[in-house]
């Protein structure tokens, strides 16, 4: 808890300002700032865990206490060049702590604002794809999958974390960022709206269904945000770990498979980077097909399905981010189960200039960021829209990122001063995404057009282009 970590960071600067000036002559005080300190500290514990971002300052602690003790109960004349170092190195412990709290902070998930309880599952998908990012000539393609589901009841099921694979991602995201393996630690602990193996709603006898892609060196649950929406909403969402595209897809607790940069080497290195983009970009999409299969498993009449009979085959939105966004445009090329798709910030420059060309004849939707106003994919990314049969839009989101299209603002508060995140407010963005990307399923998945929202109606959006004009 937010308020408890400050309250222990304010009384440590109390205690080291008075026990290290000699201010406190009475014994009792001292006892009663030391017995203070040690609640505080115990019930931080107990509500929020042993965090690192105040490893330093328990140390800072230890040592007012420590030298506290020598000073007022033993009496001991310590030289004034050891207290004003011991001053000196605790209250720089103390202001690291309280920067690492403030830059690493536990943050909520997002609410919900459907009328649905969250269920959630995962599963684990095997195909006989040649697997091409490993060295074994007889391996083949592995995923992961996650899916949200509209639950009837909750109760007695366990609220799973948003990270369901735990320490294992945060510190395979925190490798990927160049911190140290513990940085991220926090976002393993952060509950979700989920609760897993929950029952299926019997609201609707059946429901529609959004496949979610990540981005290269994404993860499934990078997208929760939206997810979670739609599945308090009605849809049924399933998110996918691409394989050596995600920073860690865990199988099991030992059998581990992490990124794989050699998938997508350096541009500025490799001559043929596109090559790699074209195969990483055809694995992505190829990931959804196999997905699309296996939902019409789980959708048979096996009884070890709670999905039986309630997947709405007949309606499949796709959304991707990134090479999500491009592996989705693919499979949509491919195959013609997918019904709907939204891309955000779709990478669709590495595929083929005959598909693109060929366009899209389902609805599609391409929400850019400004940071990728310019740029090589933007050629292609209108020629796929031009070439379309079924209405497409591009619109841009004004002051984003490329990573704001993700849950970037989970991992901490300097992500906009480092440039990760744009000057739009997070949660406002947020809120923007999750009601533009409800109103397209709703409108193209469901067929309701009473109340749709246009994205023309936010001020940070704006119009880019459309085959609606040239039809």
């Amino acid at each position: 808890m937010l308020i408890l970590e400050i309250f222990l960071l304010l009384i440590t600067i109390i205690s080291l300002y008075l026990i290290m000036s000699k201010r406190i002559r009475n014994k009792i005080v001292f006892f009663s700032l030391f017995g203070l300190i040690v609640v505080v500290s115990v019930l931080n514990l107990v509500f929020s865990g042993l965090k690192w971002q105040l490893w330093l300052l328990y140390v800072a602690i230890d040592t007012i206490i420590i030298f506290g003790y020598f000073i007022k109960i033993r009496e001991v004349n310590i030289k004034k060049r050891i207290l004003k170092l011991v001053t000196i190195v605790s209250s720089i412990f103390i202001v690291l702590s309280g920067l690492f709290v403030f830059s690493f902070p536990k943050y909520k998930m997002p609410e919900v604002s459907g009328d649905y309880l969250i269920g959630t599952k995962t599963f684990i998908v095997e195909d006989d794809r040649p697997e091409i990012y490993t060295d074994d000539p007889n391996d083949t393609r592995r995923i992961k999958l996650q899916i949200w589901y509209p639950a009837e009841t909750v109760e007695g099921y366990v609220q799973v974390p948003w990270l369901l694979d735990g320490i294992t991602v945060s510190k395979a995201l925190s490798k990927d960022f160049g911190f140290p393996a513990f940085a991220l630690n926090q976002t393993a602990k952060v509950i979700s709206n989920s609760y897993l193996d929950a029952p299926i709603s019997d609201v609707q006898d059946n429901y529609p269904i959004v496949i979610i892609s990540h981005g290269w060196r994404g993860f499934r649950n990078l997208h929760t945000d939206f997810a979670e929406e739609l599945a308090s909403s009605g849809y049924i969402v399933v998110s996918i770990d691409h394989t050596y595209g995600s920073v860690a897809t865990v199988f099991e607790e030992d059998d581990v498979a992490y990124l794989n940069l050699d998938a997508l080497p350096s541009r500025d290195s490799t001559p043929d980077f596109l090559d790699y983009a074209n195969r990483l970009v055809s694995t992505y999409g190829e990931d959804v097909i196999s997905t699309i299969d296996y939902l019409e498993v789980l959708n048979s009449d096996s009884e070890l399905s709670i999905f039986k009979r309630k997947l709405d085959l007949t309606k499949i939105g796709v959304i991707g981010h990134s090479t999500g966004g491009g592996g989705d445009v693919y499979a949509a090329l491919k195959d013609d189960r997918i019904t709907a798709l939204i891309g955000l910030d779709a990478w669709v420059e590495s595929i083929d200039s005959e598909d693109i060309n060929a366009g899209l004849n389902i609805p599609s939707l391409f929400l850019r960021s400004e940071q990728w106003e310019t740029g090589e994919n933007n050629d292609n990314l209108y020629a796929l829209v031009d070439s379309s049969e079924a209405t497409s839009y591009i619109y841009q989101i004004d002051g984003t990122t490329h990573f704001d299209f993700s849950m970037v603002y989970m991992f901490s508060s300097l992500t906009k001063l480092v440039g990760f995140s744009g000057s739009v407010n997070s949660n406002d963005l947020n809120l923007i995404l999750e009601e533009v990307i409800y109103d397209f399923f709703d409108e193209n998945l469901r067929g309701n057009t009473s109340g749709i929202i246009s994205p023309d109606n936010f001020d940070e959006i704006s119009f880019i282009r459309s085959n609606r004009y040239l039809l």
